[in-house]
């Protein structure tokens, strides 16, 4: 059973890597056609910054089954994107800084 919180099509703003990230999710991918059918074949999130974190031109289009949703184990909506945005910048070159060795000089 997908859980209820993946069931929406909505737009909303993340924090990827400390950088501003604009997403619209789209759980019926492109409308819902039926009410017959359970839940769609695929879902959709559209990633959009003005800086290259994403990809170099600051868009991605990212389709995944929805089936996929049914074994997730994250507890929010904003929880799976920014999961997803972490994973595209990585594919993307960007490395995060890692926490403790950053040095303070005062």
């Amino acid at each position: 059973m997908i859980p209820e919180h993946f069931k929406q099509n909505i737009q909303m703003d993340i924090q990827v890597f400390g950088f501003e990230v604009q997403v619209d999710y789209r759980y019926w991918w492109p409308e819902k056609r039926s009410d017959e059918v359970k839940f769609p074949l695929v879902c959709h999130a559209e990633f959009r910054s003005d800086v290259p974190i994403i990809s170099p031109t600051g868009y991605h289009s990212h389709f995944f089954y929805a089936e996929l949703l049914k074994h997730s184990e994250h507890g929010s909506l904003e929880e799976m994107l920014v999961a997803i945005g972490e994973h595209l910048a990585r594919q993307n070159g960007y490395e995060a800084p890692e926490r403790g060795n950053q040095l303070s000089l005062f």
